[in-house]
């Protein structure tokens, strides 16, 4: 009995002194500074589709090869991240066209004229290097056909831990935001 609270004990105090995990979240940011206020078409931000290592709560980078992938188990998403992705593309894209509708893909049919599905190959950097965003888009009208795709690949240098690549990430969706409007006004 004297060796089971002992273990009790000593489970107790390891799990105390674990880290906490931090949790993080991309943010809108109009970063390329423009702004279409006569646009004012319904768009419906529809998937956005994640490469399965990147679909996880854990952040991951790559390591000192680009064959090798780290995932920090105390350094998270604060959602999942395909939703957090696509809420922030909604929300950049409202911030470039002001006086249009722009919303999330629901269950409920929505009256639009552009719908915008999103395909990233790659999201990934390196902490303390650079932070990268390489993805495929497709504008569709209603009736579901595409009628413009694109591509976009960036990278932005960083120097810093996860404090500096969220926010480097958050601007690369932004700029990926600013690429699609260019396209929706020449429609």
């Amino acid at each position: 009995m004297k060796k089971f609270w002992m273990l009790l004990l000593i489970f107790t105090i390891s799990a105390c002194s674990s880290r906490n995990p931090n949790f993080y979240q991309p943010i809108a940011m109009n970063e390329t500074q423009q702004v279409y206020p006569d646009f004012k078409q319904n768009i419906l931000v529809d998937n956005v589709l994640l490469p399965a290592v990147q679909a996880k709560p854990q952040i991951t980078t790559l390591g000192d090869e680009n064959y090798e992938l780290k995932i920090d188990e105390f350094n998270r998403w604060g959602a999942n991240p395909d939703k957090l992705i696509q809420q922030v593309i909604n929300d950049d894209l409202s911030l470039i066209f002001p006086n249009a509708l722009v919303e999330n893909k629901t269950t409920l049919r929505k009256n639009y004229k552009y719908a915008v599905w999103i395909e990233i190959q790659k999201m990934s950097g390196r902490l303390d290097e650079d932070a990268t965003l390489q993805a495929s888009y497709f504008i569709k009208n209603k009736t579901g056909r595409i009628i413009k795709q694109g591509q976009f690949k960036k990278t932005i240098q960083i120097d810093g831990d996860y404090e500096a690549y969220i926010p480097a990430q958050s601007k690369l969706f932004s700029l990926l935001a600013g690429t699609i409007a260019d396209d929706l006004i020449k429609l």
